[in-house]
């Protein structure tokens, strides 16, 4: 007999494929959630096709490092092969940025400019004991935003390429891209590490950079403190985030799931802060999705009140839908159309609904297309439909 889910789940997880289920009940035999005595591979499931979900949700190094022995044991030969490559590569691209992280961070202390360590290597020491555990992405560099012309400077001259913006700013510009956007992002190629350099944390309402620098927590990484936001302002970054993203990938809720249960965070400080920027939708959500899939237990004040709860469960439901969409590299119209009004939901009131739509009615691709000076700045308004339209077209 294989592990079951809990018959409460949404009908959403009840039409997963089953190796998305099986991933599902794997991770919460790997949080503790589910005891592994009756869990059995279950009969016909492909292990290719698991695979590839596998890495989709890139979950591999959590699961080689967490699952019990006799449920390995339980699992084909090539799942478990698989699992013990991911890990390895994990460990050995966590590593890779492990050391860039540190090299910036040498490189920006020469500058004189001070950074706060989102998320990486930091997290991963923090939540799962090691940088190796968790999947290792991008590196995120939150600055204060008069800094962000010497950050560019120092990381070009320490040879990163910026790849977006990719393109040099005017001026007005440069202002204006600050306005729509929160980051700039760069690649270095001889070691293949994306770095994000963010001038604020987006969804999060009043940035306080120089509070967050001098109350978040200091960690020592390769030699070099570090320093990290402040746990509970961290703690609602992740939340953030990942609704942010419609959950798309299921590492960012296992972070959550790691929080909820050894993060030692203050909860009632977290709703009060996400009440204070307007992302309590958020919070609900991630919390609903990490009780629902994974049987975390959530603390009393992050969960649903009644009046929200006709919301919180439209914006559970899309984000099941979405863990099991394919990812597509180019969105159409009507994609587009979905995830934004999902955006919508997810925001409160109408200031951060207004901050979704602004970038979608001026993108800085079409600075790109349309070279103008600042003096006629103005006219990329009116030319922004049909900008969008030639873009679209290129990609057809």
């Amino acid at each position: 007999m294989t592990a079951a889910l809990p018959a409460q789940l949404s009908p959403r997880v009840a039409a997963w494929p089953p190796e998305l289920k099986a991933l599902v009940q794997l991770l919460r035999l790997a949080l503790g959630t589910a005891g592994a005595e009756d869990f059995h591979w279950p009969a016909g499931l492909d292990a290719t096709a698991f695979g590839a979900v596998v890495a989709r949700h890139r979950v591999g190094a959590y699961l080689h490092h967490h699952l019990a022995g006799d449920v390995r044991a339980a699992l084909p030969a090539a799942v478990q092969e698989q699992l013990t490559e991911t890990a390895r590569r994990t460990a050995r691209l966590a590593l890779v940025r492990s050391a860039e992280l540190v090299r910036i961070a040498r490189l920006f202390a020469n500058a004189g400019i001070p950074f706060l360590s989102v998320k990486g290597p930091l997290l991963a020491q923090a939540l799962y004991g090691g940088v190796g555990v968790r999947h290792a992405g991008d590196l995120d560099l939150l600055i204060a935003p008069a800094r962000l012309g010497d950050a560019d400077k120092a990381l070009l001259a320490a040879g990163c390429r910026r790849s977006q913006p990719d393109f040099e700013l005017t001026p007005r510009q440069r202002r204006e891209y600050q306005r729509l956007k929160h980051e700039f992002e760069y690649f270095n190629d001889a070691t293949g590490v994306r770095i994000e350099v963010e001038w604020r944390l987006e969804g999060l309402g009043r940035q306080a950079f120089n509070e967050w620098l001098k109350s978040g927590t200091r960690e020592a990484l390769g030699g070099v403190e570090l320093a990290r936001l402040p746990a509970e302002t961290e703690a609602l970054y992740l939340f953030v985030h990942g609704a942010g993203h419609e959950w798309f990938r299921l590492f960012w809720l296992v972070d959550l799931a790691r929080l909820l249960v050894h993060g030692g965070v203050d909860w009632p400080q977290v709703m009060r802060m996400a009440r204070a920027s307007g992302v309590e939708a958020s919070v609900w959500q991630g919390a609903r999705l990490v009780e629902v899939l994974f049987g975390v237990t959530v603390p009393e004040r992050v969960n649903v009140p009644t009046v929200h709860a006709s919301r919180v469960s439209w914006l559970v439901n899309s984000a099941l839908r979405r863990m099991n969409r394919a990812e597509a590299d180019q969105p159409g119209l009507r994609e587009l159309l979905r995830q934004t009004r999902y955006q919508l939901r997810l925001r409160g009131d109408w200031s951060a609904k207004a901050a979704v739509l602004r970038p979608r009615l001026m993108s800085p691709a079409n600075w790109k297309m349309l070279r103008l000076p600042d003096r006629l700045f103005a006219l990329y308004y009116p030319a922004a439909p049909l900008l969008w339209l030639r873009r679209r077209m290129r990609r057809g």
